[in-house]
Parts: C-alpha cells; structure tokens; sequence
C-alpha cells in the first residue's frame, strides 16, 4: 500500500498508527487477545451476574494496546453477566491512545497530573460502580482472570484480591532485576511496614480487584510508581482483608514507562514515610544496642586490646560505626514521622509542634557533647597518672565512646539546618474532574493539546475532564 504525504500532524499519527497497528496485532495472535473468552462454570456466572465493576486502566501512549486491553475487559465482563465498564485515564499521551481507547468502546478522562498513581486515582475516584478493578493498558495482565479477582470480594472472604504474576514470570515478560530483586525487596519492607499482617507474593502487582468505597476512604495520596505500596499499607492499616489469585504474565506490547531505580527510590521513600518505625527507628536502636555490647565485649579484653585485628579490635571499630549510624537512624526515623504526620500520611494522637522537635535534639546534641568531653577528661586523667584508674582494654573502648558522642552530638547541634525540610505542605490533592461528553467534529491533534492545556473538552465521543486546581 502507498501513502500520499500526509497535509497534517493528525494524518501524519493516522498513517503511523494504521500501518503499525497490523504488525503489533500479528504479533499477539497466539496470546489471550486472539483466544475466545473462557466460558464460566454455572455458578460462578451466577455469583457474578449483574455485579458493577468499573475497570480503570491508566494510560499514557499505549496506541497499540490500549484498544485490545478495552476490548478484552469488555467482552470478558459481558460473557460473565458483570455489568462492567472501562475507563481509561490519559496521563497526557502524544499519540492516538485516547481515539484508540474509544473507539473500543471506554470512556476517556485526561488528568494532567503526571504519574501512575496520578491516573489511577482519577480512575477510582470517577468510577461509579461498587468495584474497581486496575489495569495496566498494554497488555501484560491476564484480562480473563477479572472473574477470579471479583470472586473472593462478591464471597465476602476479601476486601481486596491482587494479580499475583511472579509464578508465570519470565525473563522475556519481566527483567531478571524486577523479578527477583526489586518486587521480592519491595514486598518485604512492605510487609515489615504491616508488621507482616500481609501474606502476599507480589506486592507490585498492577492488577487489583477491591470495593471503591473502601479505598476512597483511605484517602491515598501518592502520584507516582509508589502507589502500589502505599494502597497495600493502608489497607493493612485499615484491616482489609487482601488475597492473591495467581494470574499469567504476558510480554508487554510497546515500550516500557518504568524507571528501575528511580521508582525504586519513590517506593523506599514512600514506606519510610508510612512505616519510620520499621524502616528507621527500630533498626536505629538495634544497631546503637548493638554497639553498647561490642563495646563491654572489647572491654573485657586482657591481652590483646592493642594488636590490630584482634576480636577487640574489631569490635571497638565496629561499635565506633554503628554508635555513630544507630542514633542518627533514629533521629532520621523521628523526622520521617514528623514529616509523614504533619504532611497528612499518618495520624498521630499527640502532634509535636516542630519548635519542640528541635529543641529536643539541641539539648539532646548538647548532652553528648557534654558527655564526650567529661570522657575525654578521664582519659587524660587516666593517661598521665602512674596508677591507672582503668585497664586499656577499658580506656580504648571508652574513647570509641567519646568519638562517637562526639560526632552524633554534633549533628544533633546541627538540627536547626533540617528544619527548612520538615516544613511540607498538607496532602496533595489532584485536580478535579467535571466529566463531559462532546459531539462536535474530533479536532487536529495540535488543537486538542492546546485545548487540553486550558482545560478544556477533548476529541468527539470521548469522555473528558475539564481540569481545576482543588
């Protein structure tokens, strides 16, 4: 086939789109796009008969998945009686993803405000259904397993029901770092966060099934990757039940949006921020606990206090560090959760104004300096008398003692300098939405952007939000 140059940007994305979209299609024919829909058993079609479900797939140029992801969930939901319907969230795409999304037969609001958790919480909050299920829109989920997620909510046994994937994982579907560093690392603090009340594999599943009212009320506020996390944690929090149904895991069609080790960070700052205890706190005061008794082991020492690379030794170097790490951990656990609180991520039944906050940490500064420096007298003392008040063994490990005072109490002094960056802004709150419905002729692509910037309503039969500040 020939194309004539194209007169416009909104020809140039047509020819791109018509002549790509064949070659992605052929090669998907073999996966769960190209198969029929798996019938139901009698009585599961009856458990789900005339449930609403809204579907939510957040979307941000995803042209040749988006349309196959609408289509499946629908024809799913219809073959098992759901009153099921899809919407897609447009996170600012470039190409055609939101004709493509409802041409299949979605409806489209766009929310400007970048990030996964940006868009899905647009979703849930425009959803009008009882249950919400979330969806990644390019093709990676097993779309057909949306009746065994709903099962357990509509049976009563859960309150929310997770895709697990890492069961039929490979390395084609998903890097060998994800698979087992990241999502394994990532589950973990986010049990330790819940105090291990979750018993799941796959914390960073993207497909989820739960009650929209029940989530609302959690009131998430996260924007980004991390909104994964941040759900669960609150859920636990909250005491909702959550399962897992394994699901299979297909090879995503289009490029990847994920950033390994930035979205890492944006998990491991958002459980610090939820869960300061675990992550700061407790592991502070392990590690200070730990260098009080390296300390009274070298102590004890008789002979070989002095030779580097003895046990004493090591256990006066290692005990100087972890004196050092332990207490300023548990100063960073202290400001993560003065953060977390006044920014509206945690409750707290006495809020300590910051004023108090620091001048907790001068006074506490001050006292180890005064304490290292008391230390630091009794060593000279103790040095140029000719009866020695204390063995060497003892001496050493109290001048590990008076360096580490000495350094933490230091940065304690310091605590005015943090004060800037424990003041926040309450909780973050995403535009919102008036949903409208034009029928006027789509416009070309560089006018719908422009329209799109001021807020206003986007392409022929597509759903669309005018967007406000809150």
């Amino acid at each position: 086939m020939t194309f004539t140059k194209p007169s416009s940007e909104f020809e140039t994305l047509n020819e791109t789109f018509y002549v790509e979209r064949p070659r992605v299609l052929s090669r998907v024919r073999s996966r769960e796009f190209a198969t029929p829909v798996v019938p139901l058993h009698r009585e599961d079609k009856d458990l789900l008969h005339g449930a609403g479900v809204t579907v939510v797939f957040p979307c941000l140029n995803e042209e040749f998945a988006v349309g196959l992801c609408v289509e499946r969930a629908l024809e799913t939901m219809r073959a098992a009686g759901i009153d099921g319907t899809v919407i897609v969230v447009d996170n600012g795409s470039t190409d055609r993803s939101a004709e493509v999304a409802t041409e299949a037969g979605a409806q489209v609001i766009f929310q400007r405000e970048p990030g996964y958790g940006a868009a899905l919480r647009s979703g849930i909050e425009a959803a009008q259904s009882e249950f919400v299920i979330m969806a990644d829109a390019d093709g990676t989920y097993e779309l057909d397993a949306i009746p065994r997620l709903l099962a357990p909510l509509l049976e009563g046994k859960a309150d929310m029901v997770l895709g697990q994937r890492l069961s039929d994982a490979t390395t084609e579907t998903m890097p060998w770092l994800h698979r087992y560093v990241g999502t394994p690392a990532i589950t973990y603090l986010v049990k330790k966060a819940t105090k291990n009340r979750l018993t799941i594999r796959d914390s960073q599943s993207g497909f989820r099934a739960f009650r929209r009212e029940e989530i609302l009320k959690l009131k998430l506020s996260s924007t980004g990757m991390e909104f994964a996390s941040e759900m669960l944690i609150r859920s636990s929090w909250a005491n909702l039940r959550i399962q897992e149904v394994d699901t299979k895991y297909a090879e995503r069609i289009g490029e990847s949006k994920l950033s390994t080790f930035s979205d890492g960070l944006r998990h491991l700052r958002q459980i610090l921020l939820l869960s300061p205890e675990t992550a700061a706190s407790i592991p502070g005061l392990l590690a200070t606990a730990a260098a009080i008794v390296l300390w009274v082991f070298a102590a004890q020492s008789t002979t070989t206090f002095g030779q580097v690379g003895s046990l004493s030794w090591v256990a006066d170097v290692v005990a100087g560090v972890l004196s050092i790490l332990g207490p300023i951990v548990f100063c960073t656990g202290i400001v993560l959760r003065y953060r977390a609180e006044t920014s509206g991520l945690r409750s707290a039944r006495v809020k300590v104004p910051l004023n108090v906050l620091i001048r907790r940490f001068l006074v506490g500064g001050a006292l180890l300096v005064f304490v290292s420096a008391v230390g630091l007298v009794v060593l000279m003392i103790n040095f140029h008398q000719d009866q020695h008040m204390m063995s060497n063994a003892v001496a050493a490990s109290l001048s590990s003692f008076v360096r580490s005072a000495f350094v933490v109490g230091l940065v304690l002094i310091a605590a005015p300098l943090i004060a800037p960056f424990l003041m926040t802004s309450p909780r973050l709150r995403l535009p919102s939405t008036e949903l409208e419905v034009e029928s006027s002729v789509p416009p070309l692509v560089a006018e719908r952007e422009n329209r799109r910037d001021v807020g206003e309503i986007g392409p022929v039969g597509v759903c669309t939000c005018a967007l406000r500040e809150a």
